[in-house]
């Protein structure tokens, strides 16, 4: 792979830098709508001005962890890999969107699978198993030697 790494961590470095300082406007702006006196109309028009600046600022804040992510792997020689398959991740793909964990391949069958299971986002950073799965039922321990 011919990468430009020190050019694409640059790139990285002034998205994450952009990313921040939105994140911090959004925060400002959120506390600069509480303060005011509204009626019940502009109550809603705030809020629902809110629940978009929310949205926006959790994108904003998963762009930030693939940023983070992405100056990892530079930093460990791993960048420029799919995660999924490991096979290098094209480089106009990663000149597009240089956080981009996954090859074009995999990453449609991960947009076909969550499809297929009615999932709208997905957070990377706060992926959590089922705790279900881990729960053993008290009749199949009995059946456990010991």
């Amino acid at each position: 792979m011919a990468l430009d790494l020190e050019k694409i961590r640059q790139s990285l470095v002034q998205k994450r830098e952009e990313l921040i300082k939105a994140i911090e406007d959004n925060a400002k702006e959120s506390k600069a709508e509480k303060a005011g006196v509204e009626d019940t109309a502009d109550e809603v028009t705030a809020e629902l001005s809110r629940e978009t600046m929310y949205k926006l600022s959790q994108a904003e804040k998963e762009t930030l962890f693939l940023i983070d992510l992405a100056l990892k792997k530079i930093e460990a020689g791993t960048y420029g890999y799919c995660e999924e398959c490991g096979e290098p991740i094209g480089e106009k793909r990663l000149e597009a969107i240089p956080w981009v964990r996954l090859c074009i391949e995999c990453s449609q069958q991960e947009e076909a699978m969550r499809l297929s299971n009615g999932y709208e986002e997905m957070n990377y950073y706060n992926i959590i198993p089922d705790a279900s799965s881990f729960i053993i039922e008290e009749d199949e321990n009995k059946n456990i030697p010991e």
